[in-house]
């Protein structure tokens, strides 16, 4: 979905020089995933409501009653009702918050190892070259 934009998670200066597309400072990427998580997590409980709406059955055998079944879950054979449609959009927004989720965490992933390059090459300047 998100073949062609880009994530980046940078600071100050770097955000001037960072590719095009989207660039958030760390905490904003930190509480924007933090929101999509909670929002995922709602998502696959409605799949679930969705998996147990197409699994009803029908109170009675009468044809005006087989027929409001067959609009609502479908005939089984082929025929979507419209809670399988309803469960075809959750299937949609849940990829499309997998892989925002994945983008936004391998942006802070990339920021995590540069932090830490950063943190180790500092440890290794001596006291001397230090400026004050």
């Amino acid at each position: 979905m998100f073949e062609d934009v880009g994530f980046t998670v940078a600071t100050g200066e770097a955000r001037a020089s960072a590719p095009d597309g989207f660039v958030l400072e760390p905490d904003e990427a930190k509480q924007l995933l933090k929101k999509l998580l909670g929002i995922r997590a709602r998502q696959l409980k409605m799949k679930d409501a969705v998996a147990d709406l197409c699994g009803i059955t029908a109170p009675s055998k009468d044809p005006s009653t087989l027929a409001a079944h067959v609009a609502l879950v479908g005939d089984g054979a082929g025929k979507l009702g419209a809670y399988s449609y309803g469960g075809g959009h959750v299937d949609l927004q849940l990829a499309y918050l997998n892989e925002l989720i994945q983008r936004i965490e391998a942006a802070l992933g990339m920021t995590k190892s540069s932090d830490h390059q950063q943190t180790d090459l500092l440890s290794s300047v001596s006291p001397q070259e230090k400026t004050k």
